[in-house]
């Protein structure tokens, strides 16, 4: 049993009044009635296509119209940086992004206070002291200067201690 829409295409003559054939493919009636279709047979289908041309009878300005509208798919689009846009969002989300600054801040900090530590010295230190003291530690626990039945500890003690001292350079160096 043949389905309704296709007993409806079976029975439909070309839209084309010199033609007698099976009207089996959709086209629009016109620019203004795009759900509406006129049905062709497969030769007067190909011509129809080859003839249609959407924006025939637009002027310059609505062809104008027409391309910008088809840069964003036909949809309502907003200039990007609008205040009222972003202020809904930033206002929305301002608390995630203090939560994680207080983490990353808290993080660090322990970071930086283990690794004085590791040096040695107090979290008032200067620049100068800093670097004294890992070029005193460094010459201490270097691998190449230590005895190679121990140097893997050593080994492991100079990698922190140099791990140390770039944090706390890094802490000097970066704006705050």
């Amino acid at each position: 049993m043949l389905h309704t829409k296709q007993k409806e295409n079976t029975e439909r003559i070309c839209s084309n009044p010199k033609c007698n054939e099976l009207g089996v493919y959709p086209a629009p009636k016109s620019r203004e009635k795009l759900r509406e279709y006129l049905y062709f047979c497969i030769n007067c289908i190909r011509d129809f296509n080859k003839s249609w041309n959407y924006f025939e009878g637009l002027n310059e300005q609505e062809l104008e119209v027409e391309i910008r509208k088809s840069v964003t798919w036909d949809r309502p689009s907003w200039k990007f940086g609008t205040k009222n846009l972003n202020y809904d969002f930033e206002e929305n989300f301002k608390d995630f992004g203090n939560e994680i600054n207080v983490n990353k801040k808290k993080v660090l900090d322990k970071k930086l206070e283990n690794a004085f530590k590791i040096l040695g010295l107090n979290s008032d230190s200067g620049l100068k002291e800093v670097k004294t003291r890992y070029k005193y530690l460094a010459k201490k626990w270097h691998p190449d200067v230590q005895n190679t039945n121990i140097s893997k500890n050593n080994k492991d003690k100079f990698i922190s201690i140099t791990n140390a001292y770039k944090i706390i350079l890094e802490a000097f160096t970066k704006p705050t």
